[in-house]
């Protein structure tokens, strides 16, 4: 099993398994620190090169969470390869800013920032997304973003290929002159495929989860290699693959157009977590607070299970069965999850110790149609107040047909609570979260309809 680290072709010696930071550190890398282990730092940031249509396209990821499996016949950049004899355009304007303090989150900074300008449109909205998953303890945000914006506006990398933005910014000196021929070194690895020559394992589609509460991965199938992601239009239903990541579901022009997903998806967690993170790796950990679940739950989406000969389509709602226990056979994996190609009113709401990038202590999601000034095609659902993602099967119903007004939302929410089963955690109390989901509940009309009126 080979890869490119910087500018040498090397041989993975070990479990595909494993963490790529563990990996690099080994070899001698020490530019990539190791602190969190959790993907919430950024002092483990790499880019990660993957060759699609004879073009590298890069994105920067948290190592601590990357096992070794996904970079099979890829191109791994660590600091140590963005190095070069003089300061790149982009560490001089951190040192100009004083943007370098103690100098322990610098590396990872840089690394993302080198992510930005080989990826982004160079506004200054998309700097702070490129650095929303590093985190600096010495409190320099304003300097990093102030020294970024000012390159920003001196370099115009728009309207480019992946390969001739690259070139630019090797003639900036932003890049090694060593990327202009990594294209050509990955074409000839052609070995990614062989990352799934087991016949038996466990399937892992992003492990963001599975390396935070597992050191290593046992015989891992990873199923970024059986082309499962993507977002597509057939006929009355929006389809969104399997291994799709949350960064493509949250910049998805199609989802976008129907709800607010861009926004809805910044609060799930940082952007080197989102590149890495799929949906159906999402659906399979079950976790009753599980964001993208609660989310599609409230618009009645439905999964492909499929197997080598089968294929079965289940409401998701269906999906879950008890804590961690699912609809799903031996041998069978998620294909697919589609939603009706329909504009409805829709809200996301998610309450967490912090608002962005922080597991949920309960989150809600809520769609539905207004006719007639009736609430029709009611969906609700909840995660955090029940053993599995709950969708709220009584409160959907009790909602239909129902004009929207005062009384109807607490009769609302007298029977979610009704059906909700929360327990005391270290995320809070189960009396609190019952006040949470109520809140939830009254914040999504709330939002949907600002001039509605309801004494709390």
């Amino acid at each position: 099993m080979k890869f490119i680290l910087n500018q040498e072709v090397m041989a993975i010696d070990e479990s595909l398994g494993n963490s790529t930071l563990d990996f690099l550190r080994k070899k001698g890398m020490k530019g990539v620190k190791e602190a969190c282990h959790e993907g919430e730092c950024g002092v483990c940031m790499v880019l990660l090169g993957t060759l699609k249509d004879k073009n590298v396209e890069y994105k920067a990821v948290t190592s601590c969470i990357l096992p070794l499996g996904e970079i099979v016949g890829k191109h791994v950049v660590t600091i140590e390869g963005l190095n070069q004899e003089k300061l790149s355009p982009i560490q001089q304007a951190l040192v100009d800013e004083g943007a370098s303090q103690c100098g322990f989150c610098t590396p990872g900074f840089v690394v993302s920032l080198t992510g930005f300008f080989l990826n982004e449109k160079l506004e200054k909205k998309d700097i702070l997304t490129s650095i929303e998953g590093n985190l600096c303890r010495c409190g320099a945000y304003a300097a990093i973003i102030r020294s970024t914006e000012k390159l920003a506006e001196e370099i115009s990398v728009e309207d480019k290929t992946s390969q001739e933005r690259i070139l630019k910014l090797i003639e900036i000196g932003i890049l090694p002159a060593y990327f202009a021929d990594i294209a050509d070194q990955l074409e000839k690895l052609k070995e990614s495929s062989e990352a799934n020559l087991l016949e038996k394992g466990n399937y892992v589609a992003g492990a963001t989860d599975l390396l935070v509460q597992n050191e290593s991965l046992s015989n891992p199938i990873f199923l970024s290699e059986k082309k499962l992601s993507g977002i597509s239009l057939d006929g009355d239903y929006i389809y969104i693959g399997a291994t799709t990541t949350m960064e493509d579901i949250r910049i998805s022009e199609k989802l976008n157009s129907l709800f607010d997903t861009e926004q809805h998806m910044s609060l799930v967690s940082a952007l080197p977590v989102r590149l890495q993170a799929t949906l159906g790796g999402n659906l399979v950990n079950a976790s009753p607070i599980g964001d993208l679940i609660i989310y599609f739950l409230a618009l009645d989406a439905e999964i492909s299970l499929k197997n080598k000969k089968d294929r079965r389509i289940i409401k998701l709602r269906d999906f879950y069965k008890d804590y961690k226990l699912m609809d799903i056979e031996e041998g069978e994996i998620v294909e697919w999850l589609r939603i009706k190609n329909k504009e409805k009113l829709f809200n996301f709401e998610k309450v967490a110790r912090r608002k962005y990038m922080d597991i949920a202590s309960v989150n809600s999601a809520i769609s539905f149609d207004l006719i007639n000034d009736k609430i029709q095609n009611a969906h609700l659902s909840a995660g955090g107040v029940a053993p599995v993602p709950k969708y709220l099967e009584k409160t959907s119903k009790f909602l239909e047909n129902k004009k929207i007004s005062e009384d109807v939302l607490k009769e609302a929410v007298k029977i979610a609570d009704s059906e909700i089963s929360p327990i005391d955690d270290v995320r809070g109390t189960a009396r609190y979260k019952r006040l949470l989901l109520r809140q939830l509940i009254y914040a999504h009309f709330l939002t949907l309809f600002p001039k509605l009126e309801v004494s709390l």
